[in-house]
């Protein structure tokens, strides 16, 4: 019989980890920095190793929890790696070609120190909270039965009809190799390719949910190796199908898949997750390519180029500090219109009401100042976006809510017993752990993406019951 292992020895283990990685770092970066307004970047790991010490070690153990593994995984990426490298490299520039001042980036990891202070508090009285009421799911059977999928086929079948019919929804797709024309096509698409592209995305990722859901019963029913073989092959081809070149939705179609994967065949899922991260990267490393985004270093330095897309993907403190001089540049950009528009604008459906009115949203003028062009590629981090319009005091107020609504997301993924509603929430709630290099117009995007389409759908399939005896349709 194997040996259990407390959760406490994992505890422990971490904690002396992350004290000698984190304990490291900020030794190294105290003593090796040499930029002008770098002086405390220090203080960027030293403060993540405090929390990680006093509370994401035990959160990450107590149980699982998606929004949490994300958030400290990006966390130890920005806070702890990205100095590290900043300082190894002796990088300490960015893509601007006027490159924030000294004071700035001096305020900006102070604010990052900041943001993460606050947020580590609310996670721990938020956690302290729920786990309260938390009850573990019963591994013998996590999920209850669908009654019907009557209401998903019917989707499903339009979803397909509508990617055949619109001109630009079927060249927009990917089948594992991501097609080499393909840029960002969604985003300059009509309204009519965009709706097609995203049922087509929800009816592809129903479908898995369907099959793994079947697949899962017919083993436990027979335990024939088969259907452990068709839930494997559902995975791949869920993960395998997509729109566009954006690498973290795939990244993010990848984790929920094996999450509940894994709830459903906990015995196989070491032998496929090696499986699932091979085929990922390669898709990533494909897609990089056909991307053909340039790279700071020119490809001459491999570590330039992983230290500035760490900058840029998480937030970093050049980033920030551009997001700092953006509100003194373009003060209009604080004005209570351009809020409006941060909420409102990434919204899909609304965003076609509002997308004429004349205003602007706070991405644009921050990629303003970064590039003092119309280039807009960089991301204004949410401690950066919460300073513009409610000042140093309140900004870590954007990120605060996006912990609140995440924690609210997983109250509800521990309560559902529906394998759909599980996948689709945790989905949402795995993009909300990235909060601290993402905005509101991510997040907000992302709700109405992956959420707000799902939940319509999923109620009329509450409502409609295909009756097979009787051979007709009820309505409850």
């Amino acid at each position: 019989m194997p040996i259990k292992i407390p959760k406490q020895f994992y505890t422990i283990a971490l904690n002396f980890i992350m004290l000698g990685i984190g304990g490291f770092v900020t030794f190294y970066v105290a003593n090796y920095a040499n930029a002008s307004g770098y002086d405390q970047l220090f203080l960027l790991p030293l403060t993540y190793t405090i929390c990680f010490l006093i509370l994401f070690s035990r959160v990450l153990f107590r149980r699982f929890q998606v929004f949490i593994i994300v958030f400290t995984g990006i966390g130890f990426a920005r806070f702890v790696l990205l100095p590290y490298f900043i300082v190894f490299n002796d990088y300490y520039g960015g893509r601007s070609p006027e490159p924030p001042l000294a004071g700035s980036m001096e305020t900006a990891i102070y604010l990052m120190v900041y943001e993460l202070v606050i947020v580590t508090i609310v996670i721990g009285i938020l956690d302290y909270l729920q786990n309260k009421k938390y009850r573990p799911r019963d591994k013998k059977q996590p999920f209850d039965g669908t009654k019907s999928y009557f209401g998903y086929m019917i989707f499903t079948a339009v979803a397909l009809l509508a990617a055949v019919g619109i001109p630009g929804v079927i060249s927009s797709i990917s089948f594992f190799i991501p097609k080499p024309d393909l840029v960002d096509v969604m985003e300059g698409s009509n309204v009519m390719v965009m709706l097609g592209g995203y049922m087509f995305i929800l009816a592809k990722q129903l479908l898995f949910i369907i099959v793994l859901w079947w697949a899962y019963k017919k083993h436990k029913a027979t335990s024939q190796l088969l259907y452990v073989w068709i839930a494997i092959g559902a995975l791949f081809v869920n993960i395998g199908i997509f729109i566009g070149t954006n690498r973290s939705d795939i990244v993010l179609v990848t984790i929920v898949s094996l999450v509940t994967f894994r709830l459903l065949f906990p015995k196989y899922f070491k032998m496929v997750v090696f499986l699932v991260i091979g085929m990922l990267v390669g898709i990533l490393i494909i897609m990089s390519t056909v991307r053909n985004i340039a790279s700071i270093s020119g490809g001459t330095s491999g570590i330039t180029d992983f230290t500035d897309n760490l900058q840029v993907y998480f937030g970093g403190p050049y980033n920030v500090a551009m997001a700092l001089e953006t509100k003194l540049i373009y003060p209009e950009a604080q004005h209570w219109s351009v809020l409006f528009f941060d909420i409102f604008r990434p919204m899909i459906g609304v965003n076609m009401l509002v997308k004429d009115l004349p205003f602007e949203y706070s991405n644009i003028f921050f990629n303003q100042r970064y590039f003092y062009s119309d280039h807009a590629t960089q991301i204004l981090p949410m401690i950066g976006q919460g300073n513009l319009f409610f000042g140093y005091l309140l900004s870590p107020l954007l990120s605060v809510l996006v912990v609140c609504l995440a924690y609210f997301i997983q109250s509800k993924i521990d309560q559902t017993r529906s394998i759909e509603m599980f996948y689709f929430l945790t989905l949402v709630c795995t993009r909300m752990g990235m909060l601290m290099g993402q905005n509101t117009m991510n997040i907000i995007n992302d709700l109405s993406y992956n959420l707000a389409l799902f939940l319509i759908v999923y109620y009329v399939n509450r409502k409609i019951v295909y009756k097979k005896r009787l051979g007709d349709v009820h309505y409850e």
